[in-house]
């Protein structure tokens, strides 16, 4: 199934310690990139965290947020380091003394100073199956909402390769015109200009540069594209990278065959499918 790199989760777990909330946003990056913020006690957890992901996901930009509220009889399990805290006051009342300020520190600045408020720690092995349980429920969640809008993206995809698809046809339809109109554009210059001309030497010249614009080669290219890139969603691995690959070929034709155009209809079609085809392009670039 297509994925989307595209995503968003979010997981609350309740667990004799407290709750945990994991949130993980990931959007479009060539490689799999992963950002951790988490909550002071959980992170020593980041190295499982990153190998589940590793196993999950192989590209895009992933954040991860995991946020920590103590049961509230847990949360009673906190200190003051009243020696710390004496120390701070003297060391503030004594730089205040040589600015010549008679501010003093408030409580609420004091709390804030590392180790003056201490709690003790969680035990974490005992938590560990909660959080991984969490951390992995959430990254399948996250799993399900980029396949869901992978899903979106192939739709969008598949219309537009229908469209084009329809125009090769068309042009296939105009190219046995192309002989004939060169021939007639060949000999209306040479009409206009009164000149001599041998038929069998015409007619070698038509063929030559018939060859040199015919269109065949570009459009039967452009059609196995299409009907590859068709095919490539139904694989089960990531196909990102098949599908920008595929995208390059489809427009690198439709140059060539925009470059050959002898005809206004066949010019048209040429810019119609590079029209469509940047389409597919934008939307490819978020596809895992």
């Amino acid at each position: 199934m297509i994925s989307s790199m595209t995503g968003y989760a979010r997981e609350e777990s309740l667990t004799s310690f407290g709750s945990i909330t994991i949130e993980l946003r990931s959007i479009n990056q060539r490689y799999l990139e992963t950002y951790f913020r988490l909550a002071d006690d959980f992170r020593s957890f980041e190295p499982q965290f990153r190998e589940i992901l590793t196993k999950k996901l192989s590209r895009g930009k992933v954040e991860i947020q995991l946020r920590f509220a103590r049961a509230t009889e847990t949360s009673s399990n906190i200190s003051f380091n009243s020696t710390l805290a004496q120390q701070l006051i003297e060391i503030h009342a004594k730089a205040s003394n040589l600015l010549g300020s008679d501010r003093s520190l408030s409580a609420s600045e004091l709390m804030r100073f590392p180790n003056v408020i201490t709690s003790q720690e969680l035990d974490q092995e005992a938590l560990k199956a909660d959080v991984l349980d969490a951390f992995t429920k959430v990254v399948d969640d996250l799993i399900l909402n980029r396949q869901a809008e992978g899903s979106r993206i192939q739709t969008m995809i598949l219309t537009r390769l229908d469209l084009m698809d329809k125009l090769v046809k068309q042009a296939k339809l105009q190219r046995p015109d192309t002989a004939q109109k060169l021939k007639d554009k060949l000999l209306n210059k040479i009409n206009d200009l009164k000149l001599e001309f041998d038929n069998g030497r015409l007619e070698q010249e038509i063929v030559i540069h018939s060859q040199r614009v015919d269109i065949e080669e570009e459009l039967d290219r452009l059609n196995s594209h299409i009907t590859e890139m068709i095919s490539v969603f139904k694989r089960k691995e990531p196909v990102g990278r098949r599908l920008d690959f595929l995208t390059q070929e489809l427009n690198r034709e439709t140059n060539t065959l925009g470059s050959k155009a002898q005809d206004a209809i066949l010019t048209n079609i040429a810019v119609e499918l590079k029209v469509l085809i940047e389409q597919i392009r934008e939307q490819i670039q978020n596809i895992e």
